[in-house]
């Protein structure tokens, strides 16, 4: 196996969300610099499809803890609003990520894998003995992920509410 192909396996928990809350929000990744912040430092899109359509390409940058950025295009090949989001990764990237969406008893479970081949040099060249390092680097920004994603949709709901609560008021 090469040292610079890795496969991660997580799972968020977002209490008192809908899946199909989290999944508006997340399937909109021009979004995930506001609610992935410190890993996500931008994303752009490239083509002039909706980003809700498939085949629209997004350029995105990244980075961990460590002194490093990732530069990757991302293609989406599905936007299911039942619950999956997959998407193809090229650059420093190349691989697939896939989201699934279910409803649990106080929110939503997102089951998310990652299967990628890291192109960039410094982790291609030096993955024979720093990997353990490059896959530390990436579960760190996983809990940033799920933490700001809940806070995110959280921050929605109240402002959200409380321009309800204005309209009602006037």
């Amino acid at each position: 196996m090469e040292t610079n192909w890795y496969r991660f396996i997580e799972h968020w928990d977002i209490p008192g969300f809908t899946p199909d809350e989290v999944w508006q929000v997340v399937i909109d990744a021009t979004k995930l610099p506001e609610w992935w912040r410190g890993v996500y430092q931008e994303v752009e899109v490239l083509s002039p499809e909706e980003i809700s359509a498939e085949g629209g390409w997004l350029r995105a940058r990244a980075r961990g803890l460590l002194p490093y950025q990732l530069r990757f295009m991302l293609e989406p090949v599905v936007l299911d609003p039942n619950g999956i989001i997959e998407v193809r990764a090229y650059g420093d990237f190349k691989g697939v990520w896939r989201a699934t969406f279910s409803a649990t008893e106080d929110g939503t479970r997102i089951d998310i894998e990652w299967e990628v081949t890291v192109n960039k040099p410094i982790i291609r060249f030096t993955g024979w003995l720093l990997k353990p390092l490059f896959a530390w680097n990436h579960r760190w920004t996983m809990p940033r992920g799920e933490a700001g994603l809940l806070a995110y949709l959280t921050a929605q709901r109240a402002a959200m509410e409380s321009g309800e609560l204005r309209a009602s008021l006037s």
